[in-house]
């Protein structure tokens, strides 16, 4: 009602009367956030900055759909944690800087992102995170800038935390929410003289019992690394299945359907391999895996669909990636298959 008189159903104000400008000051921070997922928030507020990303402008999920899934597992309530096995350059610290910055806007508590090393945490910081938060509108109007330092970011109601894995000192004392850590692979076993680091940063959640978001991903080393282990933990294993698009047939993307001639140049290869169907055996070309993509959907190994657990693990490979084609897997295969070192790379940094 605008007036006492609209409780009875008679407004006595003019038509084109407006509310006093402190009201409607007052109504503004009463007003509830959107109601939106991470990846709806992603593609309404998120600019990618042309320093580090190869497509600067407007985040689009469309061109990474199978972030999609990740992303919103943030807030859902089912999911404590969340575990992401991955490949170089699929997005993944994309991801994670999505659902901070969904958290800033949307749910503002303590956060804490954790890097292999403080040197790192420091770049990062600096060329990606502030970037992030100054390129988009609904986080630099809760950026709080004099008051923030380079590892600790403050914003209206929470503070950002950035850290170190290697430095004991920048993953105590605080109290968070939110704990973000980015290639777990890469930490040290131990932070200094503590324990592990995963475990540091874990004992900063303890307040938060019931809404605290753990996030951990990264790219694999060993069968008994953090990240590996972590996936063979999860409560829910998920993979992304995508249809054939000829037969529709959905099916996980594996190495071995990436046909190619052995007798050709590798550069030829790189430019004929195509993918083949695992069950009608026709050939699927690099045109048709973006469709493919924006069609798939995350599956457990038995199929279904929407499963989630308190610990959910996500695995993906380089064959989903929009920058990477089926014969440049082909490619990376062959001029690597020779050294047990570069072999073991691309195992774990594209399969």
């Amino acid at each position: 009602p605008c007036c006492s008189s609209c409780l009875s159903g008679v407004c006595t104000m003019p038509k084109n009367h407006e509310w006093p400008p402190w009201i409607e000051e007052a109504l503004q921070v009463l007003r509830p956030p959107e109601k939106m997922t991470v990846s709806e928030w992603a593609n309404k507020f998120r600019v990618l900055d042309s320093r580090t990303s190869a497509e600067p402008g407007p985040w689009s999920t469309e061109r990474t759909p199978y972030l999609r899934g990740i992303m919103d597992a943030f807030i859902d309530s089912r999911i404590e944690e969340i575990i992401f096995v991955k490949p170089t350059q699929v997005g993944g610290t994309e991801a994670i800087n999505n659902m901070l910055g969904y958290a800033i806007a949307q749910d503002p508590s303590p956060a804490l992102i954790v890097y292999p090393t403080l040197d790192l945490a420091e770049f990062t910081s600096k060329n990606r995170l502030q970037p992030m938060v100054q390129l988009s509108t609904a986080l630099a109007e809760r950026y709080q800038d004099e008051e923030s330092k380079v590892l600790e970011l403050q914003f209206d109601g929470m503070y950002v935390v950035i850290a170190g894995a290697n430095s004991p000192a920048s993953l105590a004392s605080r109290p968070i929410r939110y704990l973000f850590m980015d290639e777990v692979d890469k930490y040290p076993r131990s932070a200094g003289k503590e324990a592990d680091p995963r475990a540091l940063a874990r004992e900063r959640t303890k307040t938060f019992t019931y809404n605290k978001k753990i996030v951990q991903t990264s790219t694999p080393t060993y069968k008994f690394g953090p990240i590996w282990q972590a996936y063979e933990g999860a409560d829910v294993k998920l993979r992304y299945y995508v249809p054939c698009p000829h037969c529709g047939t959905f099916q996980t993307l594996k190495f071995k359907q990436i046909k190619f001639d052995r007798s050709l140049p590798r550069d030829e290869i790189r430019s004929t391999a195509h993918y083949e169907c695992e069950r009608c055996r026709q050939a699927i070309r690099d045109a048709q895996k973006p469709g493919m993509l924006r069609s798939g959907e995350w599956r457990t190994d038995d199929g279904r669909a929407d499963v989630r657990g308190n610990k959910t693990a996500f695995w993906l490979n380089a064959i989903y990636s929009p920058w990477v084609r089926f014969g440049d897997m082909a490619y990376e295969f062959l001029i690597s298959k020779n050294t047990p070192e570069e072999l073991m790379n691309f195992v774990n940094s594209w399969l």
